[in-house]
């Protein structure tokens, strides 16, 4: 279905396709990274889960989109290069970044003729929606442990 699919567009859609499914890759291989990272330089074990278990989700986002990269005859971007040591403020950022990804995911989702990639995309969405949650909780945590030192 997909091939199918890819052989009715246009030069300047397939571009676009590629584009967009390039863009989306970097941004959830960024954000696994950082949210490692996060993990690793915090004092609570149950944080650091929450953390990890939405770096699994990012990976496993970015895995997804690097076979319909592929599938679409491109090549996947190298992952993208981080601080030695991420900030909070750069957790925060990627928090409000997972906001915005809800967005893009379904928009492009519409917008996608193919209904194996529109599915593909609102499944990422629904998952980024997890990642907001689970960001917004340790966020909330961390400020409450903060608070109460």
């Amino acid at each position: 279905m997909w091939a199918e699919w890819l052989r009715r567009m246009t030069p300047k859609h397939k571009d676009r396709l590629l584009e967009v499914l390039t863009e989306r890759y970097a941004d959830e291989l960024h954000d696994a990274a950082l949210v490692e990272e996060a993990a690793e330089g915090l004092p609570y074990e149950h944080l650091r889960k929450v953390l990890r278990r939405i770096a699994a989700r990012e990976r496993k986002h970015a895995e997804w989109l690097r076979a319909k990269i592929r599938e679409r005859g491109g090549t996947p971007p190298p992952p993208p290069r981080l601080p030695a040591a991420p900030t909070w403020r750069e957790v925060l950022e990627a928090f409000e970044s997972e906001k915005a990804d809800q967005v893009r995911y379904l928009e492009e989702a519409y917008g996608a003729d193919d209904p194996e990639l529109r599915e593909l995309l609102r499944r990422i969405q629904q998952e980024e929606e997890a990642n907001y949650r689970d960001l917004l909780d340790v966020v909330t945590r961390m400020e409450s442990h903060a608070g109460g030192a």
